[in-house]
């Protein structure tokens, strides 16, 4: 991670991305869920890391407000935090026989297995078949669980009072572990916040002891993995340079609507919205899997020690909306003197905590 030295902040803030993520896509050994083809690896693929696209997806999008009350002109704050999604246990499992596979896939025992943020214990295994659905050219495990039952996102967050009641907010991070082993992660992310306090009260505004405001924020997260070529590959070309990764954009939206009430150093608040989230994740790179054995000359017999391979090109590529409904929000801020303390709980789809810290200039 050679940008480490540069970007002490924002390399601290995507560290926990960037291990959850490796331990999803390296501990677990999702890229053997190539063996079974494209279409069943898709399957496959959606189904085991699921939680990941929901919880990243819900937890990005928090902690963009903890105040109705917008910024002065020029004032400003900056905020170190993080969101932890909590995986409910509906989605730590998954029936593989739900999934409607093809015939040349079959679950070998039971069918439920852990998904990527279920337990550390071994998935169910499957046997692959050749077109004939009668010679066996292999078989693996689902990967296990990470054992994590949390998806955290990282936050760096700028946010500078503007005229008219109005304050925007600025997330980035620079691309973090890129050319290490373990992926690497960056952000991009704007909000902007409206007092509107005085559209609903207009000169009582300054005797009503609360605050309200409407509120905007997008954030995205992009992820690149490298993955380490595993025994799918060919061994009389594994000295190929295959480019196998994991890439993917993670990104969404939500529009809230906030009350608070500035009570001394602490401002508790409340917020209902509407908040969305999508997924654009692909494995790439060309992948050599066994997809038959040679026959006996004259037989339909296999001739096990002659297996045919297949390269795959980008097999797995999901495009899929993980979240879209309501979402509400409570919490607090806390500042003393420039220091800030920031916290809140979310719930929708999701549930998840926010936490972070931070200095600013004025109210």
């Amino acid at each position: 991670m050679r940008n480490l030295n540069y970007f002490k902040i924002p390399s601290l803030l995507a560290v926990c991305l960037i291990l959850s993520g490796s331990c999803v896509f390296a501990q677990s050994g999702v890229s053997e869920l190539i063996k079974s083809g494209p279409a069943d690896a898709q399957k496959l693929a959606q189904a085991y890391l699921n939680p990941l696209f929901k919880g990243l997806g819900f937890g990005m999008n928090g902690g963009w407000y903890n105040s109705a009350r917008a910024k002065n002109l020029g004032k400003f704050d900056l905020r170190i935090q993080g969101s932890a999604a909590f995986v409910p246990t509906s989605d730590q499992t998954f029936d593989i026989n739900t999934l409607g596979l093809s015939s040349k896939t079959k679950v070998n025992g039971s069918s439920v297995t852990p998904t990527a943020f279920g337990d550390n214990k071994t998935g169910s295994e499957l046997i692959l078949y050749a077109d004939d659905n009668k010679t066996e050219v292999g078989r693996f495990n689902m990967p296990n669980g990470t054992g994590l039952k949390i998806v955290p996102s990282p936050q760096i967050q700028v946010t500078v009072g503007l005229i008219k009641n109005t304050d925007i907010s600025i997330r980035y991070s620079p691309e973090i572990g890129k050319g290490g082993n373990y992926g690497s992660v960056q952000v991009l992310g704007f909000g902007v916040k409206h007092e509107v306090t005085n559209l609903f009260f207009g000169k009582a505004a300054k005797i009503i002891p609360i605050d309200i405001a409407v509120g905007f924020g997008y954030n995205q997260i992009k992820y690149k993995y490298p993955i380490k070529q595993a025994d799918q590959v060919d061994d009389s070309k594994s000295g190929q340079n295959l480019n196998q990764r994991v890439e993917g954009t993670f990104s969404g939206y939500t529009f809230d609507a906030i009350l608070s009430k500035k009570l001394a150093i602490f401002t508790p608040f409340v917020s209902v919205g509407y908040n969305t989230a999508k997924t654009d994740i692909g494995m790439l790179g060309k992948f050599i899997v066994r997809t038959d054995y040679q026959r006996f000359p004259g037989t339909q017999i296999p001739d096990q020690t002659k297996p045919v391979y297949t390269t795959l090109t980008d097999p797995v590529k999901i495009n899929q909306k993980n979240t879209n409904g309501l979402r509400g929000s409570v919490g607090f801020s806390l500042h003393l003197l420039f220091f800030r303390l920031y916290g809140a709980y979310n719930v929708g789809e999701y549930t998840a905590a926010t936490a972070g810290v931070g200095f600013g200039i004025g109210k």
